[in-house]
């Protein structure tokens, strides 16, 4: 199988500018990505600063960032190309490096002036860092029952709460707070932290098992004062642009999946190809070659709905059944099928040298990201009588 056959789909959407600049990743995926997420699998340890400032200098966290603010204005199918690249190596590296670009792309387009100008140069860089807090201790997805608040004083607001499962929380420098300034989801407005200000308490990382380049973890709010200007989303706005961004979020973790499920493909099928068993190679014995067959089809079809949602994001169109759908089905084939090709390899499976136990922990990462495999079911379930009755 050649990586053409999955990504040529993508490819083609692509302009010359943005596949030159995107030509510059596969090295550094090879060279720097893939030796790191291998010591981190060992070590527990998050994407580190100096990785950060590696990637910064290639100009990736500045992909979507507009060429007039610094950046490479590439479009949303360069930000799917990247998140291949990635997570052909490490799902978790790649989720950790797109959120720190998908944040530096808020930050220029929405923040103020004032704000952008403060702060979005080192962001570029990566000397700085900023993450996003939306989800709280025992809140899930419920983001109603939000009791992180935000409370107007003269010339800004005080925030109070507490946020869990950040990205990047244990380096970042600045976070995207969501809190509430009234009741119920139209009160909610996001607010722009700096990690320094008085009554910020950074907690350590959760003690996870797996996905630690993620760097996830927490921190608590206690009266901190926010100026007016560091609102990015005013109340009312926050959250409906949330759920709009939403669904390119769980297209890209859906693309995330199908790179890390393709790369385990590989292994499975190189390995398989060159041991020898009973006389033959591995993968004409009709059993494990029909085992590998089952995770060929899911990723092909995988791979075709998370295009077919990308599409639609990329056109301006409701994105919110085929995000569910690709989120849902790549999750749960890169799943079944990572483990499948570690049946077919045998023991050599968890040998640390073929990663495929790294990339089997951290892609069960993606069955909670960006909303639940449940959350996907309900939205899916909410089409059902207008997109399936007939």
């Amino acid at each position: 199988m050649t990586e053409s056959g999955i990504y040529e789909l993508w490819d083609k959407r692509l302009s010359r500018s943005e596949r030159d600049a995107l030509s510059r990743i596969e090295p550094f995926c090879r060279d720097v990505i893939e030796p790191f997420a291998k010591e981190a699998f060992v070590e527990r340890l998050p994407v580190s600063r100096e990785l950060a400032k590696a990637w910064g200098a290639l100009g990736m966290l500045g992909l979507q960032t507009p060429q007039e603010l610094g950046g490479l204005g590439a479009s949303y199918f360069a930000k799917i190309s990247m998140v291949h690249a990635l997570a052909k190596r490490s799902f978790a590296c790649a989720f950790s490096l797109n959120n720190m670009q998908s944040m530096v792309c808020i930050l220029a387009t929405r923040a103020q002036k004032e704000v952008r100008e403060r702060y979005l140069p080192g962001l570029l860089r990566g000397d700085l860092i900023a993450s996003v807090g939306i989800t709280e201790p025992g809140g899930g997805s419920d983001l109603a029952n939000m009791r992180t608040n935000a409370t107007k004083v003269a010339g800004g607001w005080v925030v109070s709460g507490e946020k869990a499962w950040i990205t990047n929380a244990t380096i970042c420098d600045l976070m995207l707070v969501s809190a509430q300034t009234a009741t119920g989801t139209r009160g909610i407005g996001r607010f722009i932290i700096d990690m320094s200000s008085p009554g910020v308490e950074r907690l350590p990382a959760h003690p996870m098992a797996v996905g630690h380049p993620t760097g996830l973890g927490a921190a608590k709010f206690d009266n901190v004062f926010v100026p007016d200007s560091y609102m990015v989303d005013a109340p009312g706005e926050a959250f409906r642009l949330g759920m709009s961004a939403i669904n390119g979020a769980r297209t890209h973790v859906a693309a995330m999946c199908v790179a890390t499920l393709q790369q385990s493909l590989a292994t499975a099928v190189r390995y398989c190809c060159d041991r020898q068993a009973f006389g033959k190679s591995l993968l004409t014995h009709q059993g494990l070659k029909w085992d590998l067959v089952d995770v060929a089809n899911r990723l092909e079809a995988a791979n075709l709905l998370t295009y077919r949602a990308a599409e639609r994001i990329a056109d301006g169109c409701d994105a919110t059944l085929a995000a569910a759908h690709a989120k849902k089905f790549a999750a749960e084939s890169a799943l079944f099928g990572v483990e499948r090709c570690m049946q077919a390899m045998g023991a050599c499976a968890v040998l640390e040298s073929t990663s495929l136990v790294r990339h089997l922990g951290d892609l069960k990462l993606a069955g909670y990201a960006d909303g639940t495999t449940e959350m996907q079911n309900e939205r899916i379930g909410a089409f059902l009588i207008e997109h399936y009755a007939e």
